[in-house]
């Protein structure tokens, strides 16, 4: 493996097109570091080839060749790799029990077995340098919505593998942090809603999931945080001392913090109740639209 030639710290940010990821890699290219910025598509990482401290590659998470590439390129650079930020995701919903097998498969080979892979092959990298791996798992990681099951089991799972990694290779000097946005506005709202106008009707669910999803919707693209926001967690991920092992980054950070000591059954009726409200209110728009 190829010494590490600059002072300057080199990170790895997947899925760096649009949103989240594409703040992230802008960020960290402001406060000097030099960014490795992937996505399936190099044409929409266009814009960031004009910064010098960015390296656009080419990189799906779930691809080994591409993969393999990225090692070459950064090893021919000489940078080395201290971080590594597993943004890339992507999201299936609908109720579960209309998700077919391949579409959970498909969830779960970007959110899950693409970070194991893309981790996997990048970590003698940063064990070398002692760096740091970010993981961008959600407030889907620690509570689970109807109607996004399969989104929600791949986070789950997430921050299952992020803990037992965390426990694994902290005492060799490499540190794991987990970030949960909450509402975020970015593209993936608008895929929602895309989502939603190709769903099937013929669900029994369906009622209660579309008033569900447009509510989740609206509420996005009206309350969320930038992606910005996220962006400046994952600099402090990467460069304080002794950084948390999970950020919350939301505005109601404190409601989600009560989510996770809360009894099972109670956030159940809490949900149950936000379920019905969303869909009576759904019907009696739709009645007086008409």
């Amino acid at each position: 493996m190829s010494k590490i030639m600059s002072q300057q710290k080199s990170v790895l940010v997947t899925g760096a097109s649009s949103g989240i990821g594409l703040a992230t890699a802008e960020y960290l290219a402001v406060q000097g570091f030099h960014v490795y910025a992937g996505a399936r598509d190099m044409r929409a990482l266009g814009a960031l080839s004009k910064n010098s401290n960015i390296t656009p590659v080419q990189l799906d998470v779930t691809d080994r060749e591409d993969i393999a590439e990225v090692k070459r390129i950064i090893e021919g650079k000489g940078t080395g790799l201290f971080g590594l930020v597993n943004n890339a995701g992507i999201t299936k919903a609908g109720a579960l029990m209309d998700v077919s097998v391949e579409d959970m498969r498909a969830q779960f080979e970007v959110n899950l077995f693409g970070v194991h892979q893309i981790t996997r092959a990048l970590f003698p990298f940063i064990l070398q340098v002692k760096g740091r791996i970010v993981m961008m798992s959600s407030d889907s990681g620690f509570f689970a919505t109807p109607f996004v099951g399969p989104y929600c089991s791949s986070k789950f799972a997430l921050e299952g593998y992020a803990d037992s990694l965390r426990r694994e290779i902290t005492p060799y000097g490499v540190k794991v942090v987990l970030i949960e946005p909450g509402r975020i506005v970015t593209a993936i709202w608008d895929k929602g809603e895309k989502s939603i106008a190709d769903a099937q009707h013929h669900s029994m669910f369906w009622k209660e999931a579309k008033a569900l999803g447009e509510y989740s919707i609206r509420k996005g693209k009206t309350t969320g945080l930038p992606p910005i926001a996220v962006a400046g967690i994952v600099h402090q991920a990467l460069t304080l001392e002794k950084p948390k092992l999970r950020y919350i980054v939301a505005k109601n950070s404190f409601e989600y913090r009560l989510m996770k000591i809360f009894p099972a059954w109670y956030v159940d009726r809490l949900v149950l109740k936000k379920v019905r409200e969303v869909t009576r209110l759904a019907e009696k728009n739709t009645q007086s639209s008409k």
